[in-house]
């Protein structure tokens, strides 16, 4: 008689486990995946995303450096302070 009670007890315990580990634990480690993986794609967006404006301000800071673009206090139209 024990024995068909710790057998039905086991096979209880076993289904709730496989049960917590089916409905809980799977889907949880699957949204913590699908989010770290959302995290990684943002990411990834958000960098080509920038590379127009890095386009960009590399060609700004490439034509003010060059020597032609600067104007020295001694080239200007209008005297400082006057």
């Amino acid at each position: 008689m024990s024995r068909l009670v710790f057998g039905l007890l086991a096979l209880v315990l076993g289904v709730g486990v496989l049960a917590v580990l089916l409905f809980v634990a799977l889907p949880l480690a699957g949204i913590i995946v699908s989010a770290a993986v959302g995290g990684v794609i943002l990411a990834l967006a958000g960098v080509v995303m920038m590379i127009p404006f890095l386009l960009l301000a590399a060609t700004v800071l490439l034509f003010m450096s060059r020597p032609g673009s600067r104007r020295h206090a001694s080239f200007r139209s209008t005297p400082f302070g006057r």
